[in-house]
């Protein structure tokens, strides 16, 4: 099987300058994503630094013998036919670097959360995506841990019968994460295990600091409220939980259960009694960025849709445009948002 080509644009912290590095097990950015992966290969690679260029080759150069290295966008959409292109510029930049790369019809996009500071712009990337028949992934990267998925599945299948309830902490900060950048993770974790379906949110929160003009600021995140069909309810929390951050508490008809990246899965029946889950299939765990990159390969021959595409990621956008609503109207504010015109400046 001939690998995927991949091309990544902006080279700094996520893209693989920071958490991980070629000798680990389970690297936590793109390019060891990519490196870990059997079924995609770094083809290019671009940013308007080159001191952040040379820096990026000096790590993964020797890992990646084949990749080309460009200044200019331009000449690395002209020169290179790719597969997959992985924007990882700062969110201000997502919507105008998407409709570039769209034109140079990739079979796909791996667009860094959050995917744009507006839901116009939202609005327009998805339409132009459709249109062109390139469809958008975007990384809500602890989606892709493998226990987080193998839970899911388990959910999914009735462990824990009929959803009822899922509470999820993103943790760290102790304001809480910002909304679109840092909580959006344990946002898409709630829709992982509710749905993608939401219908209305109520949220408190404190304004942020970082804007620039035409920008509000992105605000932190105190708690959401997320209500779904059928009476499902599903609540963040800013801070850490008992078992840290970025993990989620399923509340089922017949019991509940536990997920998370950084935490270890755990289910119990009503009563209270623990379910073995070593005969459900947990899998030793991988870089979250590597079975992401699997998945998108794998959709491109036609097997599967990789998560958090389409109606997925927009969906978890609309909930974090809808509890920075709610925090300035102090309203609950039924989805889609009505307001799709305003700008925040997402700081990730």
């Amino acid at each position: 099987m001939n690998k995927k080509k991949v091309g990544i644009i902006g080279l700094g912290a996520i893209s693989g300058m920071k958490w991980g590095e070629p000798t680990d097990a389970c690297p936590y950015n793109h390019a060891g994503g990519i490196y870990k992966s059997q079924l995609v290969e770094l083809a290019a690679a671009v940013d308007v630094s080159g001191e952040i260029v040379g820096k990026f080759k000096n790590k993964w150069g020797q890992y990646f013998p084949a990749a080309r290295y460009y200044l200019r966008l331009e000449d690395m959409l002209r020169d290179q036919e790719l597969d997959i292109i992985s924007i990882c510029v700062k969110a201000p930049l997502h919507y105008g670097i998407v409709e570039q790369v769209i034109k140079a019809k990739p079979h796909a996009i791996f667009l860094e959360k959050p995917p744009t500071c507006s839901l116009n712009e939202m609005d327009r990337m998805v339409a132009q995506s459709k249109e062109a028949h390139v469809p958008i992934t975007v990384s809500y990267s602890r989606h892709w841990s493998p226990k987080v998925l193998t839970m899911e599945r388990l959910i999914k299948n009735g462990l824990v019968g009929e959803v009822q309830s899922v509470v999820s902490y993103c943790g760290g900060q102790v304001r809480g994460g910002t909304v679109l950048s840092f909580a959006s993770h344990a946002t898409d974790m709630i829709c992982q295990f509710a749905g993608y379906d939401p219908v209305a949110v109520f949220a408190q929160g404190e304004s942020g600091t970082v804007t620039k003009d035409g920008y509000e600021p992105e605000p932190f995140l105190s708690n959401v409220t997320i209500e779904f069909p059928g009476g499902v309810q599903g609540v963040q929390i800013g801070h850490n939980g008992e078992f840290g951050g970025f993990y989620c508490e399923i509340f089922g008809s017949k019991g509940r259960a536990r997920a998370g990246i950084y935490t270890s899965p755990y289910a119990c029946d009503s009563a209270g009694k623990p379910i073995d889950l070593s005969v459900h299939g947990f899998t030793e765990e991988r870089s979250p960025f590597a079975v992401a990159y699997d998945q998108i390969a794998q959709s491109l021959d036609g097997v599967g849709i990789p998560g958090c595409t389409g109606d997925e990621f927009v969906a978890v956008n609309e909930i974090g445009f809808g509890a920075i609503e709610s925090m300035r109207s102090k309203q609950r504010i039924t989805l889609p948002n009505v307001n799709r015109g305003r700008m925040i400046y997402a700081i990730i």
